[in-house]
């Protein structure tokens, strides 16, 4: 296996045929195509290093992947994508296991990120409450405001972007346990 950064517009995808029947009777949700359109390029960037494609090469120019990337999915519809980088774990299907490979990263990994985004949205609500009470970190007075400026999207956006009712952000209601590791990564 190997990693490189690949020109995003430089290459196609598909799944690997494993894949594709893994998810054959999955439900996907689909993003509101105007999501992506509330996205600054600079956001997209961000969130562009934040994923690595789990693939193999058919051609130089023609991959596999070898597990859903819906976020990569969302952002590839924005049209200064086309321009940026993402990361490819290239893997060899000769050298690699590959069974093993979908399986672990289809199977286990969703099993072990479980307990931490199942409470998404609350953490959401925490997180952008506490953002608010630091100063450093100013309020969008709208969506489509300047993107140099650094910015605290609303709560209303954060929800567009997670296809929810704001009200669906909230705080628990129960006492909150504290995280005896804050700050700690």
């Amino acid at each position: 296996m190997k990693t490189k950064q690949r020109l995003i517009s430089s290459f196609t995808l598909e799944y690997h045929p494993l894949v594709a029947s893994l998810l054959s009777d999955e439900l996907t949700v689909q993003f509101p195509p105007c999501v992506v359109e509330y996205l600054h390029e600079h956001q997209i960037h961000i969130l562009l290093q934040t994923i690595t494609l789990h693939v193999i090469p058919i051609t130089p120019e023609h991959y596999q992947l070898l597990s859903p990337e819906p976020l990569f999915a969302l952002l590839r519809q924005h049209p200064c994508v086309q321009s940026q980088k993402v990361r490819l774990c290239e893997y060899q299907h000769s050298a690699d296991n590959i069974e093993q490979v979908i399986t672990t990263l289809m199977l286990t990994l969703p099993a072990l990120q479980y307990s931490h985004q199942s409470s998404t949205l609350k953490t959401l609500a925490s997180r952008l409450n506490t953002a608010k009470s630091n100063p450093s970190l100013p309020v969008l007075s709208q969506l489509n405001e300047s993107p140099t400026k650094k910015s605290l999207p609303k709560k209303s956006q954060l929800a567009l972007f997670a296809g929810v009712s704001p009200s669906a952000i909230r705080l628990d209601s129960n006492k909150r346990a504290h995280n005896d590791d804050k700050g700690k990564a």
